[in-house]
């Protein structure tokens, strides 16, 4: 039986997500892919590739990708098709989805939905697929730990590895071989390592350059850090540097080509409230992201666009609750 895997490019619960997929079928295809419209453009392309009348079903699996209700359209087309011609899709997935996409999708798509907050795509995973595996479980712990920054236990620095390979034109081979790897219980190795070392160079390079980028302003009781990122710099990681350095709040890293990552440093605001707010937003109340409108490399532009986002949140939420 064909199976493809869809899981999200960026994070180590994507990572993991798709090897405990690969895990229960070790002949699946691993595709990575961020969030956005090109990006499920792109999956539909893989999935009309691979659906056809004369061919035989199969079941694409889609794990730690939200679905954006302007996305909604795009996917019941894609899976509509799918289902017609003979696949399964069962989408796995941990973020916040509106009532409107779980109804337009449910006729298409096993849907395994959890926005709780309690847990992360490759718990999910595990529990939908392999309860009772060791290594889906440990992946599931370790992907657990890095989503929700609960610093329980060790971890590689396999999250920076992520964010390097991202540099390389094979960068889904890389990541694929990452994901196979994992699948196998191999968390490290000699040539992880080499390329470790390769990046560590690069990483604190980049450092010192978008910290002279930093603008720091206070919007009502929100101190917020306003930076630009890196190639070669893992956000979440970077976020907590930032954080002991200047007691932020909140911290917003755009780059050159208008991505944006949203980091909090407490409970005063929700990241996902932020990005709502923002082009193509989305995430959770810890971490979010979306894409500027402004001119990226226009930075009074860009941190206007944001500013606006934030303060629209702070005034939402101090408004009164409406007397009954």
């Amino acid at each position: 039986m064909r199976v493809i895997i869809f899981s999200h490019e960026s994070d180590v619960d994507g990572l993991f997500s798709a090897a405990i997929g690969l895990i229960r079928y070790p002949q699946a295809r691993t595709i990575f892919l961020g969030y956005g419209m090109e990006n499920f453009n792109k999956m539909g392309d893989f999935v009309y590739s691979a659906v056809s009348p004369n061919k035989e079903g199969g079941i694409f699996i889609i794990s730690d990708l939200g679905l954006n209700d302007n996305l909604i359209d795009t996917c019941k087309n894609i899976f509509s098709n799918a289902k017609k011609n003979g696949w399964q899709t069962i989408w796995v997935d941990h973020h916040l989805w509106s009532q409107e996409a779980i109804d337009a999708l449910k006729p298409y798509i096993g849907l395994v939905i959890n926005s709780s907050g309690q847990k992360c795509a490759a718990d999910l995973m595990y529990e939908t697929f392999l309860p009772g595996n060791d290594i889906a479980a440990k992946l599931a712990s370790i992907a657990h730990t890095t989503d929700f920054f609960t610093k329980d236990q060790y971890l590689t620095p396999i999250s920076e590895l992520i964010r390097y390979y991202h540099n390389f034109s094979n960068f889904y081979d890389r990541l694929s071989d990452l994901a196979q790897k994992s699948a196998r219980g191999i968390l490290w190795d000699i040539e992880m390592q080499n390329q470790y070392n390769k990046y560590v160079l690069l990483r604190d390079s980049a450092k010192q350059q978008v910290l002279s980028t930093m603008h720091i302003k206070q919007l009502k009781d929100i101190k917020v850090v306003f930076i630009q990122s890196s190639p070669y710099i893992q956000t979440s990681l970077f976020s907590e540097e930032v954080f002991q350095n200047t007691q932020a709040d909140l911290a917003i890293f755009y780059s050159t080509e208008g991505k944006v990552s949203i980091r909090r440093n407490n409970e005063k605001i929700a990241c996902s409230d932020i990005s709502a707010n923002l082009y193509e937003g989305g995430g959770h109340k810890f971490a979010a992201g979306a894409i500027l409108r402004s001119n990226p490399v226009n930075v009074e532009s860009v941190i206007h666009e944001l500013e606006i986002a934030i303060l629209a949140v702070l005034d939402k939420n101090k408004k009164p609750n409406p007397v009954s």
